[in-house]
């Protein structure tokens, strides 16, 4: 832990934040002072606007004293660059972002141009390409002060260019572009992370992990799963959240609760309603692990399934016959234009898995499921936005088609 870091700070405990000196100084670089005067990121340690100006040997005298005590693997040129920005780099950012409404002090479509040329070539024209990040307008409403500084400087490690040479208003002008770049929608979001909830693998593409390497840790047991598992020596199916968690969300108390796919787990019904936040830390606490394996929109989408995506199988699959508590009769046209285009009139023209009557009959939660949110990895379309009603009724009519070829 960095030596001034309050020992019961948010990040105590997580060297690779409470080193970065955004994180006690602030995006706003006014410390206590600023935005994080409050919240998960406060300190109490005071700001760096009293260096601008200041020589920079200066400053580099106070990087490296005992209170910030940054040496090795910095080196001189790193200090004198560090140093040139806190003395020479820093922006009033109070002049250019309004703080109680965290909008851009400029012009939404003066522009918007820079963004479509410079900026849309790697974050597209909505900002919603990197999958690495949230999207991009939401990040700057909810963070302009971050977003202005990478504006300014670039993003460490990566492509992204600096634009501090251009006129200052002019970034301020693009920053309130992206300010009114749409939000991920929410159910996009929820049914993509009921895929990843499905099979991860598949719908990263990561299926074999070929270049992986033995070491990844999605290549070897996942420290949950009971070694005395039925699949414990199959990390291609265990890793699979559906694996633990069931199909019904219930894990032991549910359809999961004897046969091949028992491991005594609990499923996950009752995180629903909970914030992405908490669901996200679970995600990659040492009894999930897929913080080095998920990106930072994949744990978005994963979250918002769990909060918001679930739904009570129970409501519509009778648990004891499997069958759906559906008109079977009502909306046959549906699967007729919808789905037998792919899975034929009947059911069985998709080579690679079983006649849909036997499949839906057999696991009908698994089905279900997949109707909601779509096939990972596959063009199997989410149909959650039809209702569970309508699909309750498909899934009714699924199950009548023939159980073979």
């Amino acid at each position: 832990m960095h030596p001034a870091y309050p020992v019961d700070g948010t990040y105590a405990g997580e060297s690779k934040t409470n080193w970065r000196c955004k994180e006690c100084h602030g995006w706003d670089y006014q410390g206590r002072d600023g935005v994080y005067g409050r919240g998960k990121h406060a300190t109490g340690i005071k700001g760096i606007q009293a260096m601008a100006g200041e020589d920079p040997g200066k400053i580099v005298a106070v990087l490296k004293d005992a209170t910030h005590a940054y040496g090795p693997p910095m080196v001189d040129e790193d200090f004198q660059d560090l140093a040139n920005f806190v003395s020479k780099g820093q922006v009033d950012m109070n002049r250019y972002i309004d703080r109680a409404t965290k909008m851009a002090r400029g012009h939404v479509s003066k522009r918007q141009d820079y963004y479509k040329s410079i900026c849309a070539g790697c974050h597209s024209r909505d900002g919603h390409k990197l999958r690495t990040i949230l999207p991009l307008g939401g990040v700057a409403r909810d963070n302009p002060w971050e977003t202005l500084h990478k504006i300014l400087n670039g993003h460490p490690a990566e492509k992204m260019p600096a634009l501090r040479v251009l006129n200052r208003q002019t970034l301020i002008d693009i920053l309130a572009y992206i300010q009114n770049l749409p939000n991920g929608e929410i159910l996009s979001s929820i049914v993509r992370g009921g895929r990843l909830y499905d099979n991860w693998r598949k719908e990263l593409g990561q299926l074999f992990l070929s270049n992986a390497g033995p070491d990844y840790p999605a290549n070897k047991r996942h420290p949950a799963y009971p070694i005395t598992g039925k699949f414990s020596k199959k990390p291609l199916t265990h890793w699979r959240c559906k694996e633990c968690h069931g199909w019904d969300y219930s894990g032991r108390d549910g359809v999961f609760s004897e046969g091949i796919h028992f491991t005594d787990i609990k499923g996950i019904q009752n995180r629903t309603g909970s914030g992405l936040g908490p669901i996200i830390a679970i995600l990659k606490d040492d009894n999930h692990r897929y913080g080095n394996i998920l990106s930072v929109q994949d744990f978005r989408d994963l979250a918002n399934f769990v909060s918001a995506g679930q739904v009570d199988m129970n409501k519509y699959i009778d648990h004891m016959s499997g069958l759906a508590k559906g008109d079977r009769t009502k909306d046959k046209a549906l699967y007729t234009t919808i789905c037998a285009s792919c899975h034929g009139l009947d059911g069985t023209l998709v080579i690679n898995i079983s006649p849909l009557g036997r499949t839906t009959r057999k696991n009908p939660q698994g089905a279900l499921h997949k109707m909601i949110n779509g096939h990972p990895g596959e063009a199997m379309p989410a149909l959650r936005a039809l209702g569970m009603e309508t699909l309750t009724n498909i899934l009714a009519y699924v199950q009548t088609l023939p159980a073979q070829r």
